[in-house]
């Protein structure tokens, strides 16, 4: 009997220090940080734009990232300008890691606020998909560029 009570004691253990593990890389995925460093239309025709952007990604903590593909989408003051997908990254701990995004954009929105001189409200959404240990998660993430990254990214650098 006593030797059953150890097995189950250790048994508890492993499964609460998994949890702990889990749980720990789950807050790493929520407060890693995003960011535009260089957006550049690559092809542009009559409908939509091709762009080559380069994200990076910041990860505070301690343990490595395992950030799998990565859904996102532009918005300008609430208009879908398009979506893009980011593939499998792993991001060292307490570094930072660029990595390149293909995004479609609907020219229409697009030359509706090129226009302009006011610098609209950018917004980059999506849900990225972390593996931890044996489980997957998602993980959805809002960024909103800085108002020089927004022009640059409506009106070119």
């Amino acid at each position: 009997m006593e030797r059953r009570s150890k097995v189950i004691i250790i048994a508890v253990c492993v499964a609460a220090a998994v949890g702990i593990f889990a749980y720990s890389q789950y807050l790493s995925a929520t407060h890693l940080s995003i960011s535009i460093l260089e957006s550049k239309i690559i092809q542009r025709n009559d409908n939509n734009s091709l762009y080559n952007m380069t994200l990076q990604f910041q990860n505070p903590s301690l343990l490595p990232i395992n950030v799998g593909q990565t859904d996102f989408m532009i918005s300008i003051n609430n208009e879908n300008l398009g979506m893009g997908t980011l593939q499998p990254l792993v991001i060292p701990p307490m570094g930072k890691i660029a990595s390149q995004a293909p995004f479609t954009a609907d020219n229409t929105i697009l030359d509706k606020y090129n226009k302009s001189n006011n610098t609209p409200n950018v917004k980059l959404t999506g849900t990225s998909k972390y593996g931890i240990s044996i489980i997957s998660i998602n993980v959805p993430f809002t960024y909103y560029p800085t108002e020089q990254e927004a022009r640059e990214f409506i009106h070119g650098p």
